[in-house]
């Protein structure tokens, strides 16, 4: 198992084409923040995923 620990969580939009890339929505250091602003834009219609940027340099797909 890798040793990392996440600095950062970063959030993006869902793609409207499977070959595109997820647009950048923005970061915070706080998971409760992140999967908040999920939420509340899941409430208002947009779907939102994030992704954990971690300590080894690799970015982490979460949910």
């Amino acid at each position: 198992m890798e040793d990392y620990r996440i600095l950062y969580y970063e959030v993006y939009e869902f793609p409207q084409c499977p070959t595109d890339s997820g647009r950048y929505y923005g970061k915070t250091p706080v998971l409760e923040q992140a999967e908040t602003v999920i939420r509340n834009a899941k409430e208002n219609g947009k779907l939102l995923f994030m992704k954990a940027v971690c300590s080894d340099g690799k970015k982490r797909f979460m949910f």
